[in-house]
Protein backbone atom coordinates (compact mmCIF):
# COMPACT_ATOMS: atom_id res chain seq x y z
CA UNK A 1 0.00 0.00 0.00
CA UNK A 2 2.78 2.15 0.68
CA UNK A 3 4.66 1.85 -2.42
CA UNK A 4 1.29 2.49 -4.30
CA UNK A 5 0.87 5.63 -2.49
CA UNK A 6 4.33 6.98 -3.07
CA UNK A 7 4.16 5.55 -6.90
CA UNK A 8 1.04 8.24 -7.19
CA UNK A 9 2.04 11.06 -5.19
CA UNK A 10 5.20 10.58 -7.69
CA UNK A 11 3.24 11.06 -10.32
CA UNK A 12 2.15 14.33 -9.47
CA UNK A 13 -1.33 13.19 -7.57
CA UNK A 14 -2.62 14.92 -4.46
CA UNK A 15 -2.91 13.23 -1.09
CA UNK A 16 -6.90 13.59 -1.72
CA UNK A 17 -7.06 12.19 -5.21
CA UNK A 18 -4.80 9.56 -3.69
CA UNK A 19 -7.23 8.51 -1.06
CA UNK A 20 -10.09 8.85 -3.83
CA UNK A 21 -7.69 6.39 -6.34
CA UNK A 22 -7.23 3.75 -3.92
CA UNK A 23 -10.57 4.34 -1.91
CA UNK A 24 -8.76 4.57 1.38
CA UNK A 25 -9.17 7.19 4.36
CA UNK A 26 -6.64 10.43 4.04
CA UNK A 27 -5.56 10.29 7.01
CA UNK A 28 -4.30 6.45 6.19
CA UNK A 29 -2.54 8.04 3.20
CA UNK A 30 -1.31 10.96 5.19
CA UNK A 31 0.71 9.06 7.83
CA UNK A 32 2.37 6.37 4.45
CA UNK A 33 3.26 9.41 2.84
CA UNK A 34 4.87 11.41 5.71
CA UNK A 35 6.67 7.85 6.79
CA UNK A 36 7.89 7.28 3.29
CA UNK A 37 9.41 11.35 3.75
CA UNK A 38 11.27 10.69 7.20
CA UNK A 39 13.00 7.10 5.99
CA UNK A 40 14.13 9.53 3.01
CA UNK A 41 15.25 12.23 5.00
CA UNK A 42 17.13 9.65 7.44
CA UNK A 43 19.14 8.44 4.34
CA UNK A 44 19.90 11.96 2.84
CA UNK A 45 21.05 12.61 6.00
CA UNK A 46 23.37 9.49 6.02
CA UNK A 47 24.34 9.58 2.65
CA UNK A 48 26.19 12.96 2.25
CA UNK A 49 28.15 11.78 5.54
CA UNK A 50 29.77 8.57 3.63
CA UNK A 51 30.15 10.78 0.38
CA UNK A 52 32.16 13.09 2.47
CA UNK A 53 34.83 10.28 4.41
CA UNK A 54 34.94 8.95 0.31
CA UNK A 55 36.06 12.44 -0.85
CA UNK A 56 38.37 12.60 2.80
CA UNK A 57 39.85 9.25 1.74
CA UNK A 58 40.54 10.43 -2.11
CA UNK A 59 42.02 13.47 -1.10
CA UNK A 60 44.54 12.09 1.19
CA UNK A 61 45.72 9.62 -1.88
CA UNK A 62 45.41 11.84 -4.64
CA UNK A 63 45.62 15.70 -2.99
CA UNK A 64 43.48 16.67 -5.70
CA UNK A 65 39.82 17.34 -4.15
CA UNK A 66 38.65 20.79 -5.18
CA UNK A 67 37.40 23.70 -2.81
CA UNK A 68 34.71 24.53 -4.62
CA UNK A 69 33.20 20.59 -4.88
CA UNK A 70 33.37 20.83 -0.99
CA UNK A 71 31.39 24.01 -0.61
CA UNK A 72 28.82 22.97 -3.48
CA UNK A 73 27.60 19.41 -1.51
CA UNK A 74 28.05 21.15 1.81
CA UNK A 75 25.41 23.81 0.65
CA UNK A 76 23.30 20.75 -1.16
CA UNK A 77 23.18 19.13 2.09
CA UNK A 78 21.97 22.23 4.14
CA UNK A 79 18.86 22.60 1.72
CA UNK A 80 17.97 18.98 1.75
CA UNK A 81 17.38 19.57 6.05
CA UNK A 82 15.30 22.43 5.50
CA UNK A 83 12.02 21.70 7.24
CA UNK A 84 10.45 24.41 5.29
CA UNK A 85 11.00 22.82 1.86
CA UNK A 86 9.95 19.08 0.60
CA UNK A 87 11.20 18.16 -3.43
CA UNK A 88 8.79 17.67 -6.07
CA UNK A 89 8.08 14.77 -8.51
CA UNK A 90 9.08 17.38 -10.83
CA UNK A 91 12.36 18.39 -9.10
CA UNK A 92 11.70 21.65 -8.18
CA UNK A 93 11.44 22.75 -4.09
CA UNK A 94 7.74 23.85 -2.82
CA UNK A 95 6.07 24.19 0.55
CA UNK A 96 5.05 21.29 2.19
CA UNK A 97 1.24 20.97 2.88
CA UNK A 98 1.19 20.97 6.07
CA UNK A 99 3.59 21.91 9.21
CA UNK A 100 1.34 20.15 11.85
CA UNK A 101 0.87 23.08 14.24
CA UNK A 102 -2.26 24.37 15.88
CA UNK A 103 -3.23 27.78 14.16
CA UNK A 104 -6.03 30.11 12.54
CA UNK A 105 -5.11 33.00 10.74
CA UNK A 106 -7.63 35.93 9.77
CA UNK A 107 -6.72 38.65 6.79
CA UNK A 108 -8.99 41.43 6.06
CA UNK A 109 -9.74 41.68 2.22
CA UNK A 110 -12.39 44.40 2.26
CA UNK A 111 -14.58 46.13 5.08
CA UNK A 112 -17.01 43.23 4.70
CA UNK A 113 -14.78 40.11 3.86
CA UNK A 114 -12.29 38.62 5.58
CA UNK A 115 -10.03 35.09 4.22
CA UNK A 116 -9.22 32.68 7.46
CA UNK A 117 -7.33 29.64 7.32
CA UNK A 118 -6.21 27.00 9.66
CA UNK A 119 -4.64 24.25 10.56
CA UNK A 120 -5.09 21.62 13.21
CA UNK A 121 -1.76 19.11 14.59
CA UNK A 122 -1.54 15.64 14.38
CA UNK A 123 -1.58 15.47 18.37
CA UNK A 124 -4.90 17.44 18.86
CA UNK A 125 -6.74 15.38 15.96
CA UNK A 126 -5.58 12.18 17.70
CA UNK A 127 -6.67 13.77 21.66
CA UNK A 128 -10.23 14.38 19.96
CA UNK A 129 -10.40 11.09 18.48
CA UNK A 130 -10.01 9.36 21.97
CA UNK A 131 -12.17 11.54 23.54
CA UNK A 132 -14.88 11.12 21.26
CA UNK A 133 -14.43 7.96 20.37
CA UNK A 134 -14.65 8.65 16.72
CA UNK A 135 -11.77 9.29 14.11
CA UNK A 136 -11.31 12.67 12.76
CA UNK A 137 -12.66 12.26 9.88
CA UNK A 138 -15.86 11.25 11.05
CA UNK A 139 -16.25 14.23 13.78
CA UNK A 140 -18.45 17.53 11.98
CA UNK A 141 -16.36 20.59 11.68
CA UNK A 142 -18.25 24.05 12.30
CA UNK A 143 -16.95 27.78 12.42
CA UNK A 144 -17.88 30.67 14.58
CA UNK A 145 -17.68 33.92 13.95
CA UNK A 146 -17.84 36.58 16.82
CA UNK A 147 -18.74 40.06 17.58
CA UNK A 148 -16.41 41.53 19.93
CA UNK A 149 -16.49 45.40 19.31
CA UNK A 150 -15.52 47.14 22.48
CA UNK A 151 -15.55 43.66 24.33
CA UNK A 152 -13.10 42.05 26.00
CA UNK A 153 -12.86 38.56 24.34
CA UNK A 154 -10.93 36.63 26.80
CA UNK A 155 -13.98 37.57 29.09
CA UNK A 156 -16.16 34.99 27.10
CA UNK A 157 -18.54 38.06 26.33
CA UNK A 158 -19.86 38.73 22.46
CA UNK A 159 -22.30 41.55 21.10
CA UNK A 160 -23.06 38.13 18.48
CA UNK A 161 -22.23 35.11 17.18
CA UNK A 162 -23.01 32.94 14.05
CA UNK A 163 -21.93 29.35 13.80
CA UNK A 164 -22.04 27.28 10.64
CA UNK A 165 -21.01 23.86 9.46
CA UNK A 166 -17.82 23.29 7.11
CA UNK A 167 -17.36 20.31 4.53
CA UNK A 168 -14.86 18.08 5.24
CA UNK A 169 -11.07 18.69 4.27
CA UNK A 170 -11.78 22.24 4.92
CA UNK A 171 -8.95 24.57 5.96
CA UNK A 172 -9.62 28.03 4.48
CA UNK A 173 -12.42 30.46 4.06
CA UNK A 174 -13.87 33.63 2.70
CA UNK A 175 -16.02 34.92 5.42
CA UNK A 176 -18.85 37.47 4.07
CA UNK A 177 -20.62 39.36 4.21
CA UNK A 178 -19.20 41.19 7.42
CA UNK A 179 -20.02 44.82 9.21
CA UNK A 180 -17.12 47.55 8.78
CA UNK A 181 -15.84 49.06 11.44
CA UNK A 182 -16.27 46.10 13.21
CA UNK A 183 -13.89 43.95 15.61
CA UNK A 184 -14.51 40.29 15.22
CA UNK A 185 -12.62 36.59 16.15
CA UNK A 186 -12.82 33.75 14.03
CA UNK A 187 -12.65 29.85 15.77
CA UNK A 188 -12.54 26.54 13.61
CA UNK A 189 -13.93 23.12 15.68
CA UNK A 190 -15.94 20.16 15.85
CA UNK A 191 -19.49 20.03 17.09
CA UNK A 192 -20.36 17.47 20.10
CA UNK A 193 -22.39 14.48 19.92
CA UNK A 194 -24.81 16.85 22.00
CA UNK A 195 -24.43 19.47 18.69
CA UNK A 196 -22.82 22.14 20.83
CA UNK A 197 -19.53 23.87 19.31
CA UNK A 198 -16.00 22.63 20.47
CA UNK A 199 -13.52 25.25 19.56
CA UNK A 200 -9.89 24.28 18.29
CA UNK A 201 -8.77 27.10 17.16
CA UNK A 202 -9.37 30.70 16.99
CA UNK A 203 -7.85 33.74 15.62
CA UNK A 204 -6.81 37.20 17.24
CA UNK A 205 -9.15 39.66 17.44
CA UNK A 206 -9.27 41.71 13.76
CA UNK A 207 -10.57 45.03 12.97
CA UNK A 208 -12.29 45.35 9.36
CA UNK A 209 -11.97 48.67 7.59
CA UNK A 210 -14.75 51.36 7.82
CA UNK A 211 -16.49 52.01 5.07
CA UNK A 212 -16.96 55.32 5.37
CA UNK A 213 -15.01 58.52 5.85
CA UNK A 214 -14.26 59.48 9.73
CA UNK A 215 -16.98 61.11 11.54
CA UNK A 216 -19.44 58.67 9.22
CA UNK A 217 -20.82 55.11 10.63
CA UNK A 218 -23.07 54.36 13.56
CA UNK A 219 -20.42 55.78 16.29
CA UNK A 220 -20.82 59.43 15.09
CA UNK A 221 -23.91 60.81 16.43
CA UNK A 222 -22.94 59.32 19.84
CA UNK A 223 -19.85 61.01 19.57
CA UNK A 224 -20.84 64.33 18.27
CA UNK A 225 -23.59 64.96 21.42
CA UNK A 226 -20.40 64.12 23.89
CA UNK A 227 -18.11 66.19 22.02
CA UNK A 228 -20.68 69.04 21.96
CA UNK A 229 -21.61 68.57 25.68
CA UNK A 230 -25.45 67.32 24.69
CA UNK A 231 -24.98 64.91 27.36
CA UNK A 232 -23.24 64.85 30.80
CA UNK A 233 -21.90 61.10 30.16
CA UNK A 234 -20.47 58.76 27.33
CA UNK A 235 -23.40 57.20 25.74
CA UNK A 236 -23.48 53.11 25.47
CA UNK A 237 -23.04 52.13 21.97
CA UNK A 238 -25.25 49.29 20.01
CA UNK A 239 -22.98 47.35 20.28
CA UNK A 240 -22.62 47.09 24.46
CA UNK A 241 -25.25 44.54 26.10
CA UNK A 242 -28.20 46.39 26.96
CA UNK A 243 -28.33 44.97 31.30
CA UNK A 244 -24.84 47.08 31.19
CA UNK A 245 -25.05 50.78 33.36
CA UNK A 246 -27.49 51.84 30.85
CA UNK A 247 -30.33 52.98 33.15
CA UNK A 248 -28.11 54.99 35.23
CA UNK A 249 -27.06 57.18 32.52
CA UNK A 250 -30.83 58.22 31.58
Amino acid sequence: MEEKIVSLKQQGLTLKQIAAELDVPIGKVQYAWRKWRNQQQELEEVVPVKQKSNKKAKAKASGSTSRKQVASAKETVDVKRSPLLEKSPEGYWQLPERYNVDFLHAVVQSPNSVYVCWEVSDLVKETLELQFMRRWEELPKAFRILDVTLLDYASGHANRSYTFDLPEMTNSWFVRPLDPNTTYVFEFGIRTMEGEFLPIVASAPLDTPRAEPVGIGRFAEPVRRWQYGEVESPELLDTLPKYAAYRHVR
